[in-house]
């Protein structure tokens, strides 16, 4: 018989937490009471160099890796970035080195 695994509800997060890439190019995470704080500063850090990786709920004292849809409803090529986002490892450089081209 197939064992079935409890389904993680994210209601149930007692913490949450944001990895992210600051413009030095390290890496860092930071810890939220709510769902709510995490966002806020999300949207904050959208205006600096800033790329965030990985978000995390905690449920049942466990660390679970989430993300964040933009619609209930999944096409065929959200599946494919879903499925190479959670697949693949990003490294990227240092942002500040990043050179721009003028016309």
């Amino acid at each position: 018989m197939k064992k079935f695994r409890k389904r993680i509800n994210i209601e149930n997060a007692t913490a949450f937490k944001l990895e992210y890439k600051d413009g030095n190019g390290e890496m860092k995470e930071k810890e939220f009471t709510s769902y709510k704080s995490m966002e806020q500063f999300h949207s904050r850090q959208e205006a600096f160099l800033y790329l965030d990786y990985h978000r995390y709920a905690l449920v049942n004292g466990k660390w679970h890796r989430f993300l964040k849809l933009r619609s209930p409803f999944v096409f065929q090529e959200e599946m494919n970035f879903l499925n190479k986002t959670f697949n693949e490892n990003v490294d990227a450089t240092n942002l500040q080195e990043v050179e721009f081209e003028e016309n």
